[in-house]
């Protein structure tokens, strides 16, 4: 174990024990679908560690932590500002773990909301993320988003984009920018490559 991994398994016990459970349980499917995709272990298992850093501070605390990074948060993320939880934790993360891999942080920035251009490291920690057991909890849109991760990674962010935007409309909640680009990036791709 390096001394990363130690320091994020460390912060695991200042956090409560619910979502400390959900960043292990995130980490083993990070790791499962890392041996699926041929996506770097090491990578994937810290920014699994580390996708959740600042996922238990309020939503006040993170517009100041925002304020104090000068973070250009958009209308959406002063809105609902835990969807910045992610993008934040780069800056800790580089400072105070040492993370310097630039696609681990990308994977802990887009975790929350996607955003167009990710790797497969970004695309397997947001959908593991999404689809680790307590968050699937026998719902069928996210069992299919399982189903998909196990060979297309793409299909599988696509169909969770999908269920969310829908959930959200229902919901009146929000859409961030980055949801609504992503998705429509991987609609295009998916049509190109059927064009093929």
């Amino acid at each position: 174990m390096n001394e990363t991994e130690e320091l994020l398994r460390a912060a695991l016990t200042k956090v409560p024990p619910g979502l400390a459970e959900h960043v292990l349980r995130v980490t083993d499917e990070a790791l499962r679908l890392a041996d699926i995709h041929g996506v770097d272990r090491e990578a994937a298992k810290i920014a699994a560690l580390g996708h959740d850093l600042l996922r238990g501070i309020s939503g006040e605390r993170l517009l100041g932590i925002c304020d104090d990074q000068n973070y250009a948060a958009d209308a959406v993320d002063r809105m609902e500002p835990i969807l910045l939880h992610g993008p934040l934790a780069v800056q800790i993360l580089r400072e105070q773990y040492k993370v310097l891999d630039a696609d681990v942080l990308g994977a802990v920035a887009a975790h929350t909301t996607a955003r167009p251009g990710m790797t497969r490291l970004q695309k397997l920690i947001f959908v593991a993320d999404k689809i680790e057991p307590h968050k699937m909890g026998g719902r069928p849109p996210v069992i299919r988003v399982g189903d998909l991760a196990e060979s297309d990674l793409d299909a599988a962010m696509l169909a969770y984009l999908e269920y969310y935007i829908a959930f959200a409309l229902e919901s009146a909640w929000p859409l961030h920018p980055n949801t609504i680009a992503t998705r429509n990036e991987l609609i295009a791709a998916a049509r190109a490559a059927g064009a093929k």
